[in-house]
Formats: C-alpha cells, sequence, structure tokens
C-alpha cells in the first residue's frame, strides 16, 4: 500500500469524508504530472505550515510568504507551483485545522530522516516568526508537531532558539 492510500485511509476515517477527496482532487489537479509520494509530501508539510500560520486565527502575506519559499526548497518547485500549493493549503485551513496531527507526521516520519524531521521543525518556526512574533500558542502546536514527528524535546529547543528574538514570551512591553 502506498503512503498515500495510508494518509487517504487515515482521513476517511475523520468525520468530515469530503475533506480527503476534495484535497486529493486539488493536489492532483494542481499537480497533474507529479507522483503520489509528491502529493503525499506536499499536503502533509503544507498542512502543518498552515496550521502554524493559522494557530494565532490569521494568516499574515509574511507567513505565506515564508510557506511558499519552504515549499520551494521542501519540494525543489518553481515559485508558480509554490505560491499555487501555499494558496491551496491557506484556502483549506479550516478543514486543514481539524485534522489531528500525527495525520500530517506520520507519513513524514516514516519517509524522513531525524534531520529532516528537524528542518520541518525549524521551517515551521520560520513560518511562525515570519509575522515578527512567534505566539505562545504556535509554539506549543509546533510542541506538538515535534512530538508526532517522534522528535526529541532537544530538537524542539534547537528549532526555537533560531527564532529567540521572535518569541511573544520573551518580547518585553
Amino acid at each position: 500500500m502506498s503512503l498515500w492510500s495510508t494518509f487517504k485511509e487515515s482521513l476517511e476515517s475523520i468525520k468530515s469524508p469530503s475533506f480527503s477527496s476534495r484535497l486529493h482532487q486539488k493536489i492532483s489537479d494542481n499537480f497533474p504530472n507529479k507522483d503520489d509520494e509528491f502529493h503525499l509530501k506536499a499536503a502533509c508539510l503544507s498542512g502543518l505550515m498552515a496550521r502554524i500560520a493559522y494557530a494565532d486565527l490569521k494568516i499574515d502575506s509574511s507567513e505565506k510568504e515564508t510557506i511558499s519559499q519552504s515549499l520551494i526548497t521542501w519540494m525543489e518547485m518553481n515559485e508558480t507551483e509554490a505560491n499555487n500549493l501555499a494558496d491551496l493549503c491557506l484556502e483549506e485551513i479550516k478543514d486543514l485545522a481539524g485534522i489531528e496531527n500525527h495525520l500530517y507526521c506520520l507519513p513524514l516520519r516514516e519517509s524522513l530522516s531525524v534531520m529532516d524531521r528537524y528542518k520541518i521543525i525549524e521551517t515551521l518556526f520560520a513560518v511562525a516568526a515570519a509575522d515578527g512574533n512567534v505566539e505562545n500558542l504556535e509554539g506549543e502546536e509546533i510542541r506538538n508537531i515535534n512530538q508526532g514527528l517522534l522528535l526529541e524535546h532537544k530538537h524542539f529547543i534547537s528549532a526555537r532558539s533560531t527564532v529567540l528574538e521572535h518569541l511573544g514570551s520573551l518580547k518585553k512591553d
């Protein structure tokens, strides 16, 4: 069974059955020349980044730009493709926000090394810091994702240290 099939089955267990088919259809429509492995990785990474961007219930343009730039790096996409995928995941954020982190994390932890999973945590902190402030809620969401990716606490601390100047809890009012 392919990773994409596993992901779809996990999504079908959620009470919103239209979600998986709608997301799958949009990814397939936007990236018809890519394989299922690409679709799965793109869905998981963009979904996690969108969750962090929307954790404070607003999406800043700088967060969208950071997501696009991260997708260029992670998915080896061109700028147009990355912007399309960023738009897609941010349009779907209300549905994506209801999905449990483990549905995004399981395929990634099965296919990526510890170092690549750590780099995802760094990327998520970069998305959170893009608007100039890493809210406590964003940090806690990233902590949960860190656990879902089966990373140690030291990975979370190390990744968080890359955005110390943006941590809301450390800022003086």
